[in-house]
Parts: structure tokens; sequence; C-alpha cells
């Protein structure tokens, strides 16, 4: 299928292709912050609750758990019911769930909260990746799904541990959870006024009228979403994605604590240290899918990974001073974070038709969020009470450099790198853009 399919038949004025990746990158990074804030709690939480590093890794694998499952469920039914209709409840629901999270009196409490934020969290997410990528232009498209995605580190892991540790110390830990609440409903207000539903909604609605509800594929068959396993960049990114998501949930899950515990920084020396982790992030989700539009997809996977395990493994076995350990950290955001906005949005959206992009990614979410987000947290819990924090984020740095391994297998989709080969006499390489099976 043309990538011409994959952009609205009215194309949207620049003005408001940027204002939809602004809206979005506010409601991302207030996604990071309520997701992040009790990992960047957990020296006050733990002992309050009294709860050790396993029940830790627990609280947020079980966020990762509902987050994956609800990811596909929503995800897939974005792609039938249209995205404003999911978003805006989404936003309302987990700011809400963020402020409820701070009335818990025990371990069971907490990790209730946690789950149902998950569910709206994961409903979120790749409903509005799917948004992002169909109001972009093909050729930033990579880009523009980097910026939305930089507000995960800018947000969520730059200021959340400098928000955490600033509230914690004056007012208690229980009211940085409190005065998370407002933003989201702010957000949600605007999104309502501001985004309009996106143009495939109503060629969808069209074809339910004409009694065809499935996606079309290339040979003009319909297919349903479940077809999107056929597709080689969805069945193996998902397996990149376990990686990516493992690694990141692991550092953010016990980075905090490794930093007070092992490396003995008092609590704003190491909200500020943690912070070199966002730093990175903001600038690699611009730098790495920057380079990924203009080089490649599957290079850009490569490169990155290698050099997040490096970056990893060096913060955990030889940085004992907070300039080394800051650039450990600063390096480990700018190539591992760089990654996602490659893997979980461009990949998926280019490699499927336009009706089943939401499904795509939906997919990638959940087997990353279920066996990544959930599975490595809780493994890293196991690890950190048997062994000791530093095995831990060991185990980060494999879980990169296996991302990388596996993307090798994984095929290009940049429309520009393939504009390239056709330009130069590639045979059967397919027009840019075109889906990738």
């Amino acid at each position: 299928m043309n990538d011409q399919t994959k952009v609205n038949p009215i194309k949207s004025s620049t003005r408001y292709e940027y204002t939809v990746v602004a809206i979005n990158w506010f409601i991302l990074g207030f996604v990071a912050l309520d997701r992040l804030l009790i990992a960047n709690l957990f020296p006050w939480v733990i002992p309050a609750l009294k709860i050790d590093y396993t029940k830790a890794g627990l609280i947020m694998s079980m966020l990762g758990l509902t987050w994956s499952v609800s990811a596909i469920f929503f995800g897939g039914l974005s792609d039938k019911i249209g995205r404003r209709i999911i978003i805006i409840p989404a936003t309302i629901i987990f700011s809400l769930l963020s402020w409820m999270s701070g009335l818990v009196t025990g371990f069971a409490q907490l990790l209730g909260f946690r789950a149902v934020m998950g569910v709206a969290e994961g409903a979120y997410y790749p409903t509005a990746i799917a948004t992002v990528a169909e109001e972009s232009k093909p050729e930033r498209r990579a880009t523009n799904i980097g910026i939305f995605s930089s507000a995960f580190q800018i947000i969520g892991v730059v200021l959340c541990p400098i928000y955490a540790t600033t509230v914690a110390m004056a007012w208690g830990w229980r009211m940085a959870l409190y005065l998370t609440a407002i933003p989201g409903i702010i957000l949600a207000i605007l999104f309502w006024r501001l985004v309009r539903e996106p143009a495939s909604t109503a060629a969808r609605r069209q074809a339910k009228k004409e009694s065809r509800t499935e996606a079309e594929t290339k040979s003009g068959e319909y297919k349903s979403w479940r077809y999107v396993f056929t597709y080689r960049n969805v069945s193996l990114g998902a397996l990149v994605s376990i990686f990516c998501v493992g690694w990141s949930f692991t550092y953010l899950t016990f980075g905090m604590t490794f930093l007070m515990q092992v490396r003995h920084l008092a609590p704003q020396a190491a909200g500020l240290t943690m912070a070199m982790l966002g730093v990175g992030g903001a600038i690699g989700s611009l730098l790495i899918p920057y380079f990924a539009d203009q080089y490649g997809r599957k290079p850009a996977m490569i490169v990155s990974g290698i050099l997040t395990a490096l970056a990893t493994v060096s913060l955990a076995l030889w940085a004992v001073n907070p300039s080394s350990m800051s650039l450990c950290i600063f390096l480990m955001g700018l190539f591992g974070y760089g990654m996602f906005p490659i893997i979980t949005g461009a990949i998926p959206f280019e490699s499927v038709p336009i009706n089943l992009a939401g499904s795509a990614v939906g997919v990638i979410i959940f087997v990353s969020e279920l066996i990544g987000g959930a599975g490595a947290p809780a493994l890293g819990g196991i690890v950190a009470d048997a062994h000791g924090l530093q095995f831990t984020i060991v185990i980060g740095g494999i879980l990169a450099l296996l991302t990388a391994v596996f993307s090798f297998g994984l095929k290009e989709t940049a429309p520009k790198v393939l504009a390239r080969r056709q330009a130069a006499g590639g045979a059967n390489l397919g027009a840019a853009g075109t889906s990738v099976n």
C-alpha cells in the first residue's frame, strides 16, 4: 500500500500538525510523570508501607501488565471507533488515579490503584502515536513521533526525579502524588477543544456503511486486526521492543534507589543525577529519529542498542563519582530513549495499512509492556534482593544489547531510504513508504 494512503486526503496544515504533536507531548509527559513518580518516591514509600524490593518491583510490574493488555485492546478499538473518544477519558482517568495513589495505606491498595492506572495509560499511548503519525507528513513522521516521545524523558525522567525529591523532602511523598491530577484534567479539556478526529476515522465509517469493517491490504482484500502478526516488522519488532522496554523499566524502577543506597548520593543529588537520563533521552528522542528518517530505521536501532548497553554496564560496574555517573546516565538516555519512537511508532506504522496502524502499535506495546515492562521490574526486584542492586542494573545492559542483536532482522521502512534505493534502480524494493511484510 502506497504511503500516500497513510496521509489525510485533505492534508492538515503544518500548524495543525504541530498542534497535535504539542498537545499530545504534554499529555504523554504527565503519563510519564504519573507512571514514574512512584518509583522515584520508593526511598520514602518502601519504609512507609513496609515493603521490600520484590514488592516494589511488583508495583511497577502491575502497571506494565495492565498497560500492555489495555494497549492492544484500545489500540485496535481506536482503529474502529476513533481516537478522541479514547484519548480524552483516558487522560482524565489516569490523572485522578495518580492522585488516589497518595491515599493508600498498604501494599495491596497501591497495587490496585496502579493496576487501574495502567489500563488508562495503556489506552492513551498507542492511540496517541497513531494520531501523531497520521497527522504527520511522511518525511518527518519519525521526527514528530520523536518530539512526541521526548515528553516522556523531559517531564517523566528529567523533571520527575527533581519534583519527587523536592516535594517529598518538603511536604512528604503523598503530597507529590496529590498534586499531579490538575494538569491532566486541563490537558484533556485542551485536547477536546483543539484536536479533531483524524481523517481515517471518516474513511472507516464510510467503509462500515459499505459493509467493509476491516482493513484493506495492497492486494485489495480486507483483513482483521489480527493480520498485523503476519508482518515481520510487527512480530519481530515486538520482540525487539521487549528488550528495549525491559532495559528502560529495569533502570527506571531501581535507578533512584541504586544511586542513593549503592552510590550513597543524597536525595536531591540523586534526583539531579537521575535527571540526566531524561536530558539525554529528550535529546536522543529528537536526534536518533532524525537520523532514522535520513539514513534508516534499522541502523539507528542497531547502533543505539549497542551504545545503550555499554553505558548501562559502565554505570553498574565502573562509574563511582557523580561526573562519571551523570555521563553514563546521559548516554543511556540519549541512545536508549532514542530507540523508542522508532520501534514503537515509525516502524509498526509504516509496516501495515493505515486501518491497522493503531492495532500494530498496540501489539508492539502489548508485548513489550507485558513481558518487558511487567517482567523486567519483577525480575530486577528478585535479583536485587538476592544479589544486590548492582546486578539488576547489569541485567538492564544485557537487555539493551539484545535490542541491537535482534534489530538486524528488521526490514527497512524509512520513506527517504526506500526512495533512494528505488531511484538507484534497486529491483523490487517498492515505493517509499510501502507496507512491509
